[in-house]
Parts: structure tokens; sequence; C-alpha cells
């Protein structure tokens, strides 16, 4: 994997060289798609959904370290507003 940086415009842009199968390359000859966007936007969507994993997993292990309450919640909130 080979990845050079240059400026564009303000944004700061790479370009990052992957190897592929040969049939592959030749099929995406034949397809009119814009491959640099559609791979960027794979790429996004999966840091995205790793990023998202993380933070799940981070509330998980908070909200393992909180004590169960000994009382069902809507009878806490039952006693709360009679209590006002």
């Amino acid at each position: 994997m080979i990845m050079y940086t240059r400026l564009c415009g303000l944004e700061m842009s790479t370009t990052l060289s992957i190897r592929i199968r040969r049939d592959l390359k030749e099929k995406m000859k034949k397809i009119k798609i814009d491959w640099r966007r559609e791979i960027e936007k794979f790429i996004e969507e999966k840091i995205k959904e790793v990023e998202l994993k993380k933070i799940l997993s981070e509330i998980d292990n908070v909200l393992k370290e909180i004590p169960k309450s000994e009382k069902p919640a809507w009878l806490t909130v039952r006693e709360f507003r009679e209590s006002r």
C-alpha cells in the first residue's frame, strides 16, 4: 500500500494505492462509476461504524459499573412525584 499526500484547495488530500485482482479491475473499467467517490464513502461509513461500536462499548462498560436499583424504576418515579 502506497500513500502520497498533496494539498487540494484548503483540504489535505492523500493518494492510497492498493493491489486488487486483475479481473476485478477489468470489471471496474466497464462500469461507469466514480470509484474514488464510492470507495471514499465506504471508508467513511466503515469508520463511523467502528467509532460507534467503540462508543457503545464504552457506554456498556460505564453502565456495568452502576449498581442496580432494588426497586423498579416506575416505583421510584411514582414516589418522587408523590413527594412533590
